[in-house]
């Protein structure tokens, strides 16, 4: 019990690591969005459309728009 007990502790330490990298790419990932959205004339990302799941709403010239599914209304 007490291998399976280090080898299952080893593996918790792994997936915290590799969950806090992850966390810290999609930080850096959502930054970058951000930014690259501003240069690109977009006021804002939002939440995910809740139609396809796929996209982040995008928010530009008084419209709110999924750019995965095309389902767009104004804001």
């Amino acid at each position: 019990m007490n291998r399976q007990h280090r080898r299952l502790a080893g593996e918790c330490a792994d997936l915290r690591e590799r969950l806090a990298d992850t966390e810290e790419r999609v930080e850096q990932l959502q930054n970058t969005l951000q930014a690259v959205a501003r240069e690109a004339g977009i006021a804002s990302v939002t939440h995910p459309c809740r139609r396809c799941e796929q996209s982040l709403l995008l928010v530009r010239d008084g419209r709110i728009y999924c750019p995965s599914c095309r389902y767009g209304r104004s804001v």
